[in-house]
C-alpha cells in the first residue's frame, strides 16, 4: 500500500481474483423472465503481501495476475480510480463520471422542482405574504410567476453546482493522474 499526504491513497498489487458477486436473483413465475443483480468484486495482494478486496463497476477490467492500482479516496474510504497497468487502462470512478451536460442538468432541473414544488408553495405564501401581496399568491398569474420562479432558481441552483462538480472533478482527475504517473515512474526506477 502507497499512501500519500493529499486526500487519496494507491493501494497496488497484483490482482489474485477477479469476479461477479451475486447479489440477488429475480424471477417472474408468470413470464419467466429472470434478472441477476451482481457486481464486480476485485482482490488485491499489496506489495505488502496484505489482501485487499473492492467492488464497482470499474473493476470489469481486472484479471487475475494484472498489475493494478486502486485509488481511494481518504475522505469517504471509497475507490475514485482504478489503473489497470497491465493493459495500460484507467477508469474513473462513479462519483468522477456525473452528466453535467444541459440536458441533463434540465432533466434534473424539472425533477428537483417537482420534489420541491408543494413545500416551496407555503415559503411562496410567507414571501407574497411578508411584502404584502399574500393575497395574490394563489391567483393564476401568482401561481405562474411562482412556477417560473421555482424553475429558475432550481437551474441556477443546478448550474452553479454543475460548475463546481466540473471543478472539482477535474482537480480530482488531475491528482489522480499525477499519483498514477508517480507511481508508474517509482516502479520504473526499481
Amino acid at each position: 500500500m502507497t499512501g500519500y499526504g493529499g486526500n487519496l491513497t494507491i493501494v497496488r498489487g497484483v490482482v489474485t481474483a477477479a469476479k461477479e458477486q451475486m447479489h440477488s436473483v429475480r424471477v417472474d413465475r408468470k413470464t419467466g423472465y429472470s434478472r441477476i443483480n451482481a457486481t464486480r468484486e476485485l482482490w488485491l495482494r499489496c506489495e505488502d503481501g496484505k489482501e485487499h478486496r473492492y467492488q464497482g463497476d470499474m473493476f470489469d477490467a481486472a484479471q487475475p495476475g494484472h498489475e493494478v492500482a486502486v485509488v481511494i479516496s481518504t475522505l469517504s474510504g471509497k475507490p475514485v480510480a482504478f489503473a489497470n497497468f497491465t493493459t495500460g487502462v484507467v477508469h474513473d470512478g462513479e462519483e468522477l463520471n456525473v452528466s453535467t451536460s444541459l440536458g441533463a442538468t434540465l432533466i434534473s432541473t424539472f425533477g428537483l422542482s417537482l420534489l420541491i414544488a408543494l413545500p416551496g408553495l407555503f415559503v411562496w405564501s410567507a414571501l407574497l405574504e411578508i411584502i404584502g401581496l399574500g393575497d395574490h399568491a394563489f391567483t393564476g398569474t401568482g401561481f405562474q410567476l411562482y412556477l417560473v420562479t421555482l424553475i429558475a432558481c432550481v437551474y441556477a441552483g443546478l448550474t452553479v453546482w454543475s460548475k463546481s462538480y466540473r471543478e472539482r472533478s477535474s482537480a480530482l482527475r488531475q491528482e489522480i493522474d499525477h499519483l498514477l504517473t508517480r507511481e508508474t515512474a517509482s516502479t520504473s526506477q526499481t
